[in-house]
């Protein structure tokens, strides 16, 4: 009789612990479900590994540049974004005077390189200097409303520069 009730004990604990395991993996199981959404159809498209500008050989003189204007009846008439990664650059382009171009990747790489070149930008300059060869180069209008620049120069500093008028 001892020997059944040990056994009916025993056997009962076991299927409580295998029983009480199964939920908490359940539980486990649940708390870790990926439950974001990782929508990246909004993320600006990278070119392929070797196209970095500074692999080739090509650096601007910063690893990041970003230019938005806003004139009185559009804004973000204009607005690049330039970013060298460690193994890739990220370039987005939109300009609404250039037949409402909005471009990204290798696209936006190809509209935005002749004039990311002709900038020949330097962390000396001065923010007037900065900024006037930006309007030149980008061909930026006098009606202007507002100018935002963000530039990391390739030691890591960063230089933003606001007009608005």
């Amino acid at each position: 009789m001892r020997l059944k009730k040990t056994s009916i004990l025993t056997s009962l604990l076991l299927s409580l612990a295998l029983i009480l395991g199964a939920c908490g993996e359940k539980d486990k199981d649940e708390a870790t479900k990926d439950v974001t959404n990782n929508d990246t159809s909004n993320d600006i498209e990278e070119t392929a590994p070797g196209e970095d500008p500074a692999a080739t050989g090509e650096a601007f003189g910063f690893t990041k540049f970003e230019l938005e204007v806003d004139y009185p009846e559009q804004e973000e008439a204009l607005d690049v974004n330039y970013e060298e990664e460690k193994d890739a650059t990220d370039a987005e382009y939109k300009n609404v005077d250039d037949d409402n171009s909005d471009v990204t990747g290798q696209a936006a790489m190809a509209k935005l390189k002749p004039f990311l070149d002709e900038l020949q930008l330097n962390e000396d300059m001065t923010d007037e200097e900065i900024m006037e060869r930006i309007i030149t180069v980008f061909n930026i209008n006098d009606n202007y409303t507002k100018i935002d620049i963000d530039i990391t120069w390739e030691n890591g500093e960063d230089k933003k520069i606001e007009d608005v008028k």
